[in-house]
């Protein structure tokens, strides 16, 4: 790709502040912007800030606006005023900022956002204009091919796209599903082996991994040539803690994965040539048939995942099957292949079979492996038979991604999903599909020449929600496609943490009241409010029957001592404070409290004024996004069957995934004094489009039982739930109910785990 007048470009810089608190940081503070310098590319530019008192602030984001009748998300980021500091953006002395804002159109004049959040707690706004250079897109991204344009429909669960590719010196590109253009990379290499992780792009150059910032700053995070490495060959894969990198070395040809840090540190290595030829050794046969470790073409990884239920990865061979080995000990777990094709005729190798169900197709040629949410396994079929091997096994005319269900106790695989696009695409190499929210998939088929790429988004509901494509001169012109979430940026990357939880639920008396639990972990206070709603309650706009018309609220610690109560938020001490932090209760009979929190563990308890009874909402919001954190967060309840079960609601905040439990106890509340706990608790998640992607009755039937039981909290009865899952920021919404309609107390928990 080339960038044309990357020189300066004037802009008119338009700054217009919202109104402020009253008498707060954010009011007695000045903030303006000065100017911008273009970046190294005109999707990076750099705003000049000034600012009166700097001690004050604490973060800056920034939101860049969509174009007039788009549907995606803005582009934001936050940055700490640590971080900038550390990136030697901020010079204090003169009360000068440097706020680098990526992900600009080109071309363009852009609307963006800033919001200054200030150490009171309070924060204001302000508008900016700035436009940009054009760019010069050698590889058509700039240009596609609109097949469908990007619907009207919100559903879609990610809103930009990173596409690896092999076509200029621009590689990697982000675009929007919009297809216009947000950021090329700008190290001026040409390698389509790339991967968004920790808040930057990662990519190959030889034998080294580079590392780009977002706004455009790049540093070599790792260099393997002294351990035989010549470069990577396809993927970079997120793994158990870092990247997943198929690399070349002096001795193996595409065959050898290595994980490496953020940093670039090398934190494991998995040689499969060594571990099949030892596998086929033990079973008596012979490797020097079935093993050439120079050749590309006798293993051709090409991918790899790691499987957190067991602890394993699972690798991608187009030559021969998808394999999944130990973690720890690189042992083979299990194989899912085409069983006409070589491998099979190895009873080493064969006897590590998974048996496909009826009706279900297996891999062939496959790229792209990943896990699911629920732990299926999700992959390009690209439908092409070896290459060197004999038997070939089949060759298909169309690529399609296909989903497998995996029961490894019983050594089977069903085949759940595919997407065959009425089986007319041929794509027999490169290619993608990523699971982004449950059911949201990316698709990206690379063909090669003659021929052009096609990037489209499928949405829960099963809608073509965009479809673009590319003229390619090879399959690597467009060789996959990734979904990534720039619309919540934070600068350093945090981990997901749990923001807030609300409970729904048939308010009773006595031990039938809801009660939601929370415990503040670190060393800093934190600040919260907790809500108790109920005349407010609406479904579709319209007030919910049987609501709670005077609720109640009470907080307690761990000593079940009462530290604050209150019926009628106004006429608590911290009604304004509560009321500028955007969350007054809609009905001036609903309870609020704001506290401030040392670490320890709390309960929030809502019951009816008078001993009424009614549906009522409970909710614990976190004001400080600290070092302290929520650690877990509980309701307990009233559940029966309809709209009075249980309803869950939780906000995850942050960048990084990470682990989050889920348990629906009931049995195990009758130990702590509870008489009419109901006895068989399910449990279901949702996601924000309301799609539900998990669901469990009893605990031990989960996939992944055995990681839930490795965490040491997973449920005492067996007849009680519980689901692990690896969860991004959103919204959560989890509904308990006893199993056939029972009624009683039920307990819903989240956890965030290391």
């Amino acid at each position: 790709m080339k960038i044309i007048s990357l020189g300066f470009v004037s802009a008119l810089v338009l700054v217009a502040f919202s109104e402020s608190a009253r008498g707060s940081q954010a009011e007695d503070t000045t903030v303006g912007v000065t100017g911008h310098d273009p970046g190294p590319t005109p999707f990076i530019s750099n705003f000049e800030l000034t600012i009166s008192e700097l001690r004050a602030l604490e973060r800056i984001q920034f939101a860049i606006t969509p174009k007039r009748g788009s549907v995606t998300r803005p582009v934001s980021a936050t940055y700490t005023k640590d971080y900038l500091a550390g990136r030697g953006y901020i010079d204090s002395g003169a009360g000068k900022i440097t706020l680098p804002v990526f992900g600009l159109y080109a071309g363009y004049t852009n609307t963006v956002l800033l919001t200054y959040f200030f150490a009171d707690g309070s924060s204001k706004k302000a508008s900016t204009s700035v436009a940009t250079a054009p760019f010069n897109d050698t590889c058509d991204f700039n240009t596609p091919i609109v097949l469908k344009a990007r619907t009207t429909s919100t559903a879609l669960s990610y809103d930009f796209v990173l596409v690896g590719s092999n076509c200029g010196p621009n590689s990697p590109t982000v675009i929007d599903t919009d297809g216009a253009v947000r950021w090329v990379g700008t190290a001026g290499i040409s390698n389509k082996s790339s991967e968004f992780f920790d808040n930057a792009v990662y990519q190959a150059d030889g034998p080294r991994l580079l590392r780009m910032e977002l706004d455009g700053v790049v540093t070599v995070a790792g260099d393997y040539s002294s351990r035989g490495v010549h470069g990577t060959h396809h993927n970079i894969d997120p793994g158990k803690y870092g990247l997943l990198m198929g690399v070349n070395t002096d001795s193996y040809t595409q065959s050898v994965i290595q994980e490496v840090a953020g940093t670039g540190e090398v934190l494991k290595v998995w040689n499969l040539t060594e571990i099949i030829r030892a596998e086929m050794l033990r079973g008596g046969d012979d490797p020097s048939t079935f093993i050439n470790q120079h050749s590309q073409s006798w293993f051709h990884n090409n991918s790899a995942a790691y499987r957190g239920a067991d602890d394993s990865l699972v690798v991608s061979s187009r030559e021969h099957f998808v394999i999944c080995i130990d973690y720890k000990t690189g042992g083979i777990k299990w194989i899912l292949g085409d069983t006409r094709k070589a491998w099979y005729q190895y009873p080493s190798l064969r006897k590590y079979a998974l048996e496909l169900t009826p009706g279900g197709i297996a891999p062939n040629g496959q790229h792209t492996v990943s896990i699911g949410k629920d732990g299926t396994l999700l992959l390009m079929d690209n439908g092409v038979g070896s290459v060197s091997h004999i038997p070939r096994g089949p060759m298909r005319q169309y690529a399609a991604p296909r989903k497998y269900k995996l029961d490894l106790q019983a050594r089977i695989a069903t085949e759940v999903w595919n997407f065959t696009n009425d089986e007319s695409v041929h794509s027999p190499f490169c290619s993608s599909v990523y699971e982004d929210a449950p059911e949201n998939y990316l698709v990206d088929y690379a063909p090669g020449a003659p021929g052009r790429a096609r990037i489209l988004g499928l949405s829960a509901s099963g809608e073509k929600v965009f479809e673009y494509a590319y003229p390619t001169r090879k399959c690597e012109d467009a060789y996959r496609s990734l979904p990534v979430h720039w619309e919540n940026l934070t600068f350093p990357p945090t981990d997901v943490r749990l923001g807030n939880l609300s409970a729904r639920a048939l308010v009773k008396t006595n031990d039938d009241v809801t009660i939601t639990g929370f415990i503040i972990s670190g060393s800093e206070p934190k600040t919260v409010v907790l809500r108790a709603l109920g005349p407010s309650l609406q479904v579709k706009g319209q007030p919910v029957p049987g609501r709670l018309m005077d609720p109640r609220l009470e907080l307690h610690n761990s000593s079940d001592r009462v530290l604050q109560s209150n019926d009628d938020y106004k006429a608590g001490p911290n009604a304004a404070a509560i009321s500028e932090a955007g969350l007054a209760p809609g009905d001036d009979r609903e309870a609020a409290i704001l506290a401030k929190l040392p670490p320890g563990a709390y309960t929030a308890v809502l019951g009816g004024a008078e001993n009424t009874t009614g549906i009522a909402l409970a909710e614990v919001f976190d004001l400080t996004p600290n070092s302290s954190r929520l650690g877990n967060l509980s309701a307990r309840a009233f559940t029966s069957s309809g709209g009075d079960a249980l309803i869950g609601g939780l906000i995850l905040q942050g960048s990084n995934f990470k682990r989050i439990l889920f348990r629906a106890l009931g049995p195990e509340l009758e130990t702590r004094g509870v008489a009419n706990a109901v006895q068989d608790p399910s449990l279901e998640i949702y996601g924000a489009d309301g799609v539900k992607f998990a669901s469990n009755d009893n605990w031990r039937e989960e996939y992944n039982a055995s990681e839930i039981e490795r965490t040491g909290i997973s449920p005492t009865h067996e007849s009680e739930s519980a689901i692990l899952v690896s969860l991004g920021a959103g919204n959560y919404t989890v509904i308990v109910r006893g199993k056939d309609g029972a009624e009683g107390v039920a307990s819903v928990e989240a956890y965030r785990l290391d």
